[in-house]
């Protein structure tokens, strides 16, 4: 049975985020052949993460060969104290390229909240593509080892009508799309090759990353000197849609805010490139490279 025309726009909306959030939510089925380690369901003491920097806001433009096909603004909005433990909470936006409307027209809100361990606790996603707003809601209770999905209308008063309920069975702590991106600038500086469980389309699957601690440069438009960045790769044991298929890899900052500086996902007809045009991060400017210096 196809899917609804709302499952398709959420199908191409996480193809079009999960680029940049680690391809989370695209990449093929296939295993990597390298061992990996599985992450634990016993979270982490928590630490203070230099890289969580509420206020924090970074733009993208994603492209594919010439054609710039939209751009993701990622903002860490703010952090609590709930129920004993500190709870960061971000979003992302996306917006398609206007030209492009004929083929392609997606608003997407995503909102996440994250423990200090960068796990997931609630993740929204609010479609604004069409005329009415739809919405989904994932709310992790790791104590039953369970999520609660919600499905519905977001109404114009701000208020959200549930018209579906679900209740899906996890093994552990997961993360979701947006969270993954934070866990990965969290844990890009290590020499770690893990098993990431990820809550996708209602089925808790894995995204295998490798992260190789290698420094090298990287350049991008907005940026007038070559920049330092760590590489890392990874794929994702699930199959995408709209023939995205293969691994992903991205080079972040190499410093304490380890910034997405750039990231690359490839396609049936080619790449898909995600590069930063802007940012406003408190007393941060982009590493500069020095060759024959560092690792």
């Amino acid at each position: 049975m196809g899917r609804s025309e709302p499952g398709r726009r959420r199908s191409v909306l996480s193809v079009f985020v999960g680029v940049v959030f680690l391809a989370s939510f695209i990449a093929s089925s296939q295993k990597g052949s390298h061992a990996v380690r599985e992450l634990s369901a016993a979270p982490a003491s928590p630490t203070q993460s230099k890289m969580l920097q509420v206020g924090e806001e970074l733009e993208y433009r994603v492209s594919y060969s010439f054609f710039n096909i939209g751009t993701i603004r990622i903002q860490v909005i703010d952090k609590e104290e709930k129920e004993g433990m500190t709870v960061y909470r971000a979003q992302a936006l996306m917006d398609s390229n206007p030209s492009l409307s004929w083929l392609l027209d997606l608003h997407i809100r995503f909102l996440s909240e994250m423990d200090a361990n960068i796990f997931s606790y609630m993740w929204i996603s609010d479609d604004s593509s069409n005329h009415d707003v739809n919405f989904r809601r994932f709310q992790f209770d790791y104590d039953s080892s369970r999520v609660f999905s919600e499905e519905g209308k977001k109404l114009p008063s701000g208020e959200r009508n549930v018209e579906s309920f679900d209740t899906l069975s996890i093994n552990g702590r997961c993360q979701d799309g947006l969270s993954l991106f934070f866990y990965a600038r969290e844990n890009v500086r290590q020499k770690n090759q893990v098993r990431v469980p990820t809550l996708i389309e209602k089925k808790e699957e894995y995204t295998d990353i490798n992260f190789m601690n290698k420094r090298t440069d990287i350049e991008v438009d907005a940026i007038d000197y070559p920049v330092e960045v760590v590489e890392f790769e990874g794929e994702a044991e699930y199959v995408g849609v709209f023939g995205l298929t293969g691994g992903f890899r991205g080079w972040f900052s190499n410093d304490d805010a380890r910034v997405p500086i750039v990231a690359r996902m490839n396609v049936i007809l080619g790449s898909i490139k995600i590069q930063l045009v802007k940012w406003n991060r408190p007393g941060w400017q982009p590493p500069k490279y020095v060759e024959g210096t560092g690792k």
